[in-house]
């Protein structure tokens, strides 16, 4: 099997609806070759990354042999491209090729360290502002907390991508588990579809575990990044939903991702 990676790959609906349809196409793979020719790829957005190394480890697991082909020279610098060169890697490709982070195991001291040392640029010319960057570190541990508390997920994986451009720092965080509308309709006997069940997540006061429920969650979320003009895109399911400062737009589509894709967007722009 052979899957062409389009010219651009960025943050937006066309971006996740690729690799919705990717996973449709390979899901029933078994013990197959599996190639990802990115012959005609001029741009990634390097945050998307871990949605590709989840999707990656998941036709592993299958026994699927996956080869990255064709990688451009406008992106390599967004792979390992020294093991890329050399096909040294046999086995886990997306941990030797695809730079991004997974998680096995809901480790404080592992998001720690990668919320600290890693996701902000090391440029000069940037000041972060430290309050700003205690929210943002405070945002992202909240999705990944979320993650493995509610979708029933046995990893997750983060990657980060900063313009330079326009000083926006995105994070996706990916979990291959239960979507939001099915954690949703069995916890309190609704019958919400993929766009329902992230809309219902999203707004004030909503929790499928009011005992527990100790996070600050997805509504106060939305509200610093309306404040921080950022944005939040979320696919879950057949569900695609984003904010872009007041607005939100939501969209069903035939194509399920297996689990959920929540991508934050900050303004580091001072």
């Amino acid at each position: 099997m052979e899957i062409k990676f389009p010219y651009k790959l960025v943050n937006n609906f066309q971006g996740y609806v690729f690799f919705s349809e990717m996973h449709a196409q390979t899901k029933d793979c078994f013990e197959d070759s599996i190639v990802l020719d990115f012959a005609n790829t001029k741009v990634i957005e390097s945050n998307l990354f871990a949605i590709m190394g989840s999707l990656i480890a998941g036709m592993e697991r299958r026994k699927n042999k996956i080869r990255l082909l064709n990688v451009q020279e406008s992106i390599q610098n967004l792979f390992n491209t020294t093991k890329l060169i050399r096909g040294s890697a046999r086995k886990y490709l997306w941990k030797s090729f695809v730079k991004c982070q997974q998680f096995a195991s809901e480790s404080e001291e592992a998001l720690s360290d990668y919320l600290t040392t890693r996701i902000f640029p090391e440029r000069p010319e940037i000041t972060i502002n430290p309050q700003i960057k205690m929210a943002i570190q405070l945002c992202v541990a909240e999705v990944f907390r979320n993650a493995f508390a509610h979708s029933n997920c046995k990893e997750v994986f983060i990657a980060h991508y900063y313009s330079v451009y326009n000083k926006k720092l995105m994070v996706s965080v990916v979990s291959q588990g239960r979507p939001f509308h099915l954690l949703v309709n069995k916890n309190l006997s609704k019958n919400l579809n993929g766009v329902g069940g992230i809309e219902w997540s999203v707004a004030e006061g909503t929790t499928t575990q009011p005992e527990t429920r100790k996070g600050m969650g997805l509504y106060t979320i939305r509200q610093f990044i309306k404040q921080n003009q950022g944005r939040i895109q979320i696919v879950s399911g057949n569900g695609i939903w984003k904010q872009v400062k007041h607005r939100t737009f939501s969209k069903l589509y035939e194509t399920e991702f297996p689990g959920s894709v929540v991508t934050l967007e900050f303004n580091l722009e001072n």
